[in-house]
């Protein structure tokens, strides 16, 4: 469900070091729960820094970056240095997948997922 720079979705910050694949279970989890996502490239070091400045630049309020070791997951109603989430990369693709089904959630108002 990428879609085009008009439609509301949450952004994604890829740098170009790094590969849409590695996005992957991310992205699952956010198509689980129905809401839109598009690319947005940007080659700022920081990912805590990236993702909020996807999360201000989405019409949904929510934006993600990752660094060579995280994923984080910003609101723009938050601090710039006060991410919602952060989930290393080597962790298990449950686990990456939920955080992509937890920034969805945040656009659509419901309860977060967490470990069973």
């Amino acid at each position: 469900m990428n879609f085009s720079h008009d439609a509301p979705a949450i952004v994604i910050s890829l740098t170009s070091s790094t590969s849409e694949e590695v996005w992957h279970p991310v992205l699952l989890g956010i198509e689980e729960e129905g809401i839109p996502w598009q690319w947005q490239q940007d080659d700022d070091t920081d990912a805590v820094q990236r993702a909020w400045q996807a999360a201000v630049s989405s019409p949904l309020l929510v934006g993600l970056a990752c660094s060579a070791n995280e994923v984080v997951v910003h609101f723009r109603n938050l601090p710039p240095a006060s991410p919602l989430f952060r989930q290393a990369w080597g962790q298990d693709e449950d686990l990456l997948r939920r955080l992509g089904n937890n920034a969805a959630r945040l656009v659509k108002g419901l309860p977060f997922k967490f470990s069973p």
